[in-house]
């Protein structure tokens, strides 16, 4: 399972957040290079075409950070940002009711096989420059450390 299907899968396991992101939750893997599109999510989308508030979680390369490295038991610790992209057509509303449970809910948390998440920064009040043609979106960007080998 990917770092990516684990942010999902709690995010879509918290019934307030998919309260706010009723066109769903979606990760890179599962999409075309275009991402969110009528094609590749169509329940993002209402029967008028519009977007509706949705999140695309993107995860980044997982990195070496040489904190950990035990070249006998064959282990070594990484990092890696994961990025969670908050989508609505206009305005920002549900976005930021989105970010704000976005952040109660990875705070600090623990995966099975990882250190607390650390939050690393909000980028907002954007619009998108792709295939959504200038929706509304936020990003916010979590850190995880975990210890890979044996």
């Amino acid at each position: 399972m990917s770092r990516e299907a684990d942010f999902q899968t709690r995010m879509e396991a918290d019934v307030t957040l998919m309260a706010t992101l009723t066109g769903g939750v979606f990760i890179s893997g599962e999409l075309g290079r275009e991402g969110i599109t009528r094609t590749s999510a169509p329940t993002a989308f209402d029967s008028n075409g519009y977007l509706k508030p949705c999140a695309l979680v993107r995860q980044r390369a997982l990195t070496p950070d040489l904190q950990v490295v035990d070249q006998i038991e064959q282990v070594s610790s990484a990092t890696q940002v994961i990025e969670i992209y908050v989508y609505q057509d206009s305005g920002y509303t549900s976005i930021d009711t989105a970010l704000d449970r976005l952040y109660t809910l990875f705070f600090g948390y623990q995966f099975s096989d990882s250190f607390p998440l650390e939050w690393i920064g909000t980028l907002n009040r954007e619009r998108d420059g792709g295939a959504l043609d200038g929706a509304s979106m936020a990003r916010q960007e979590w850190l995880t450390i975990e210890v890979i080998g044996d």
